[in-house]
């Protein structure tokens, strides 16, 4: 008898937007986990999946492999360092990103994050609704002339530099893979962007081989007094050695959207440091960003299971590993 059961998908948690659900609904059963779900709850909630839509929450090799019907990981965003690549590859699963869908909201909030940080806008917000008329201690720094390096030019990185351009900033950039350049971009090796910028933004995405590249080394690298912006991934940065940095005043402050562990330890120094803006991993997220990305991830399992090949697949291998 031929198969006719509804293929199943599972979004990791309910933060997806319904949008994507409703696009699913009248072809695929739907099911919702909560937030972050643990390795195990994932292992069994797979077992018989179709597709994964994935937001929050890891993809492991148990978890695939567990998963005997799986076709597809669809991931909600750009990065896929929340699957396990070589394992989806070698059963043939397919994973798919959702190309530059929130690449504008990064971009913006990267900047939010940067004028936040180096014009003490928290500070004076608290101290007003605390009752102060307190003006010497939020003294800030103007972009304007200063040097922003941006390691990482893809569709983030590049409209970041734009807007650099825009407040007047001298801009250089590090790429492993450098493409068309970008006007008003002076492109440089990663030591030459260390040494000259006053501000530092990450825009790569995380492999094995980049994972701490910025390092206690990196960081010795930097001009003294120097910025950070991280709205990339977390493991970029050893925590540890950039928590010492901006301890001993090296580096005069960071803001991060993301870290090596999330959601970040209530008890992490990170959360006590005054030279530190933090924001719980929400770059990406405007109203318009988290539609298109999640339709567009709804869309690439859709395409997927018709039997189409889904647009910004990852791995484009795992097809070479499907039974003929």
């Amino acid at each position: 008898m031929p198969d006719t059961r509804r293929p199943l998908v599972v979004f990791t948690d309910g933060s997806i937007r319904a949008a994507a659900r409703e696009r699913l609904a009248p072809t695929c059963e739907v099911r919702v986990l909560s937030a972050y779900p643990s390795e195990s709850a994932l292992i069994e909630a797979c077992r018989d999946a179709d597709a994964i839509l994935a937001r929050l929450g890891t993809i492991t090799r148990p978890v695939i492999e567990s998963a005997r019907k799986l076709r597809i990981i669809a991931r909600h965003g750009v990065g896929v360092d929340a699957v396990d690549l070589v394992a989806a590859t070698e059963r043939g699963v397919v994973v798919t990103t959702t190309g530059s869908g929130n690449a504008a909201a990064v971009a913006e909030y990267t900047f939010a994050l940067l004028l936040s940080l180096l014009r003490h806008v928290v500070q004076a917000d608290v101290g007003m609704r605390a009752g102060r008329w307190q003006r010497d201690s939020l003294v800030g720094v103007e972009l304007d002339g200063r040097t922003l390096g941006i390691i990482g030019l893809g569709a983030i990185g590049r409209r970041v530099a734009r807007q650099g351009v825009g407040f007047g900033m001298h801009v250089v950039a590090y790429d492993v893979a450098p493409s068309a350049p970008e006007p008003g971009v002076t492109m440089v090796d990663l030591d030459d962007l260390l040494a000259r910028s006053d501000v530092v933004s990450l825009h790569t995405r995380l492999t094995e081989s980049n994972a701490h590249l910025i390092d206690a080394a990196a960081l010795r690298r930097m001009k003294p007094g120097a910025f950070i912006v991280n709205t990339s991934r977390g493991e970029m940065i050893d925590e540890t050695a950039l928590i010492a940095a901006l301890e001993a005043g090296s580096l005069r402050g960071a803001a991060l959207d993301t870290f090596e562990r999330e959601p970040l330890a209530a008890d992490s120094p990170l959360r006590r440091l005054p030279s530190v803006l933090l924001s719980p991993h929400v770059a990406g997220q405007t109203h318009a960003a988290l539609e298109r990305v999640a339709l567009t991830a709804a869309q690439c399992i859709l395409d997927e299971l018709a039997g189409r090949r889904p647009a910004f697949v990852y791995n484009p291998d795992a097809y070479l590993n499907r039974p003929r």
